[in-house]
């Protein structure tokens, strides 16, 4: 497997999360959907292992690595989230996991991004500076 097919199962894990965690919120409900919802964060928590597999041959700085970890972990908030869906379906302590680990997974993602054109960026630079 490699980074792009990965990528791929995530963005539609990512999707069935959402819409599993958005049609209750609209009154919405169908018996199946915790299972939907617990499945596609198992799916997260597989591919971003995975991902960490794959890129432990590559050289990414420490910062880098350290949001690659931070994606990780926004995965576990999700199984967390997981949990609370079964564990305690009344109150909304599920959604505060959830909210978390979106907001995690979205500043990793714009940093992992940032960071990376910023060694591209100074890497060039060392280059053309000798």
């Amino acid at each position: 497997m490699n980074e792009k097919n990965l990528n791929i199962i995530l963005a539609v894990a990512m999707v069935l999360l959402l819409a599993s965690a958005f049609l209750p919120l609209t009154s919405i409900r169908f018996v199946w959907l915790p299972y939907v919802f617990t499945a596609a964060a198992f799916l997260t928590v597989i591919v971003r292992i995975l991902q960490r597999v794959i890129r432990r041959k590559q050289k990414f700085s420490l910062r880098v690595r350290r949001l690659f970890t931070l994606e990780f972990w926004s995965s576990i908030c999700y199984m967390f989230a997981a949990l609370f869906l079964f564990a305690d379906p009344i109150h909304s302590t599920w959604l505060g996991f959830l909210t978390a680990g979106a907001c995690v997974q979205v500043y990793a993602s714009f940093m992992i991004d940032y960071q990376l054109k910023k060694e591209q960026k100074d890497l060039k630079t060392k280059k053309n500076g000798r």
